[in-house]
């Protein structure tokens, strides 16, 4: 996931330090304290079974779920994720920089920083699937907002997570999410507005 404090600008992926935060409450829990958590593996499992994800577009070392993703040492907002120039690679050794092959990326996983920057994430989400790219990220279910007007309501499909996700931090802690969740999916044929649909938590 990203980085950020949620009163700074969001130009690239990547971590607060957690170093000094404690176990969950509700002040650190997606607030402007940190924004770094690790998505719930069985949800990613049951969507990567369906979507077959090529990159994880906002992640760290430690939390990224697909063996190819962006950190916060790539400035994601402004890289081309249809076919990326350069991403980190997990492996035996440790991540390395690498050019990606010269394949389209087909699918991507996207968990962004759940900030006041959000929208800008769904922005970049919408215009990728333009290039034929499937995105599929996870944010809060904040109807409410203009971001959701914007972009949310130009994707495919959005499934709502009934119940509350828990997340996992880099320490190995979990704990609820203190807002709803839903799964939003962007694709190359659809303008919105999205088919709607509930999924367990």
């Amino acid at each position: 996931m990203g980085p950020m404090k949620l009163d700074d600008p969001v130009p690239i992926t990547g971590p607060v330090s957690m170093e000094d935060v404690t176990p969950w409450n509700s002040d650190q829990m997606f607030s402007s304290k940190s924004v770094e958590w690790a998505t719930p593996q069985d949800l990613y499992d049951g969507l990567d079974s369906v979507f077959s994800f090529d990159m994880d577009a906002a992640a760290t070392r430690l939390n990224a779920k697909c063996s190819l993703f962006l950190d916060r040492m790539i400035d994601a907002l402004n890289s081309d994720w249809s076919m990326p120039e350069v991403v980190r690679e997990k492996g035996i050794n440790g991540d390395a920089w690498t050019a990606v092959p010269s394949y389209h990326m087909r699918s991507v996983f996207l968990n962004p920083p759940w900030g006041r920057g959000i929208g800008r994430w769904l922005e970049k989400a919408y215009k990728e699937s333009r290039k034929g790219v499937t995105v599929c990220c996870v944010i809060p279910a904040c109807t409410d907002t203009r971001w959701w007007k914007d972009w949310v309501w130009k994707a495919s499909e959005v499934r709502f997570v009934t119940g509350r996700l828990h997340f996992v931090r880099d320490d190995g802690h979990t704990g609820p999410a203190t807002k709803g969740a839903c799964v939003v999916v962007f694709t190359g044929w659809s303008e919105g507005p999205p088919a709607c649909s509930l999924m367990g938590s």
